[in-house]
């Protein structure tokens, strides 16, 4: 027989158990922050390899990169079909402004020669630059003057053989599209940021269920979200997926997503409140969760699929936002359907029995 109310301390020990998983991974292990928060450099690079196209892949890349720091970068992200998004965090060590630029300049350039080595078939690294400048030294005195008589002969052909030499000139494979560097205030104050949005829309939530239904409901609707959101940052903790801006989008929307199921199960129970005699709350939520457990499923399962799919065939970017959205979308489905119309019932229950000991006090006195 369904009963979520009769096996409610299951359903919530395995939220329990979640949720303090969680927290001691995000006391002792934190969170893996990309340069969106930590401080760091982004570097979009557009590359058409002309040599070794199998490595433009989002590992391959990772590889190239990993060895040019000697640290792995924070993200790889590809964007369309050719480029490259880039990020990487500054060393703990910094501490002057001097010092920041200098590491900038250093680490990128050491990431521009890795994929063009990588990628670009005609570049010279500095030892073959070095040997062909030995070579070309040796023939110097005999270049200079077979040029001064070229010049003095036949100027015109010269500056043709020039413009051909320019036109015939091999294109760099790998060029910086754009850099960006945000500095590690700026990353406190987007984290900062991110916390006070997801508490405002916890709060602003709070208002509208209580204004619509009831306190009690509104108190029950906020722990389903942060029981959603604890779980999800967990996740990514334990996991140590990397943390940025969309990551924050993504929560928004799971809050959003979460409320609307919630909402459902709530006005269900509004609705059976109205018209119950004898049952008690529990058996009200419990008949109310079955009710709704239909629509609440199916709404799932179809946005789920459509999520699921934009993950499978998205460019990394999407897939990035797309994730956590998959997490929180059954987190927050489980939430909906086991615990918030169990933590209303038990408030209420528990309303219910002492105003029963209070009445049972005032008339043995």
């Amino acid at each position: 027989m369904f009963d979520v109310v009769g096996k409610k301390w299951i359903f919530l020990g395995i939220s329990a158990v979640l949720i303090l998983i969680s927290i001691v991974s995000l006391i002792f292990q934190g969170f893996n922050l990309n340069t969106d928060f930590s401080g760091g450099i982004a570097v979009t690079y557009a590359i058409d390899p002309d040599q070794n196209a199998d490595q433009m892949t989002v590992t391959g890349i990772e590889s190239i990169v990993t060895e040019a720091l000697g640290k792995a970068p924070s993200s790889v992200q590809l964007s369309g079909d050719n480029e490259v998004v880039i990020k990487f965090g500054y060393d703990n060590d910094l501490q002057t402004d001097d010092e920041i630029a200098n590491y900038s300049t250093e680490k990128v350039d050491a990431i521009t020669t890795a994929l063009l080595v990588a990628f670009d078939n005609n570049y010279q690294s500095v030892s073959d630059v070095e040997n062909s400048t030995v070579i070309d030294e040796t023939n110097t005195n005999a270049d200079e003057n077979m040029a001064a008589a070229e010049a003095t002969e036949a100027p015109e052909a010269t500056a043709a053989a020039d413009a051909a030499t320019e036109e015939a000139a091999p294109v760099s494979r790998v060029t910086i599209s754009s850099k960006d560097e945000v500095s590690p205030s700026t990353g406190r104050e987007l984290a900062r940021s991110a916390i006070w949005m997801s508490v405002l829309v916890c709060a602003l939530i709070l208002v509208y269920v209580t204004i619509r239904f009831e306190f009690v409901s509104g108190i029950s609707a906020v722990i389903g979200l942060v029981h959603d959101v604890l779980i999800l940052l967990g996740i990514y903790s334990v996991f140590r997926k990397p943390i940025d801006i969309t990551f924050i989008a993504a929560v928004l929307t799971v809050l959003g997503y979460s409320i609307n199921n919630s909402i459902v199960i709530l006005d269900r129970i509004r609705e059976n409140t109205r018209h119950a005699r004898k049952q008690t709350y529990g058996e009200i939520a419990n008949s109310s969760i079955k009710q709704t457990l239909t629509r609440s499923i199916n709404t799932t399962v179809t946005t789920l699929i459509t999520i699921v799919l934009l993950y499978i065939m998205g460019v990394t970017s999407i897939k990035t936002f797309a994730l956590p959205i998959i997490i929180g979308i059954i987190v927050g489905t489980y939430s909906s359907i086991f615990v918030v119309g169990t933590v209303w019932s038990m408030w209420k229950d528990s309303g219910v029995k002492e105003k029963a000991k209070t009445a049972s006090a005032g008339k043995k006195k």
